[in-house]
């Protein structure tokens, strides 16, 4: 993703623009996404919690049962902009 310092980014892209070869990305890097979050620095934190969905249901083979769980967090690093997080109301511009 295009992140704040669009002078980093192809040119034409802005902020949050998604960028990737034309045939995306392959890889096991992103598996399935179950919680995104940005944090006050404009970092985008995503959660991977399923590494074989399969494993998961009832009547999956119990040899599987352990690939149920998740394998790790990526992180986005300045994707979206600071804000100054307050204690009670909506986020503000730093």
């Amino acid at each position: 993703m295009c992140g704040v310092g669009t002078e980093n980014c192809p040119p034409g892209f802005k902020t949050s623009d998604q960028i990737s070869p034309p045939g995306g990305y392959v890889g096991g890097g992103l598996q399935m996404q179950t919680d995104i979050a940005v944090d006050p620095a404009g970092n985008v934190w995503a959660i991977n919690n399923w590494q074989d969905i399969d494993s998961c249901f009832p009547g999956a083979d119990e040899a599987a049962s352990t690939r149920c769980g998740g394998q790790g967090v990526v992180i986005f690093y300045g994707t979206a902009k600071p804000v100054r997080a307050p204690q009670i109301g909506p986020a503000r511009q730093p």
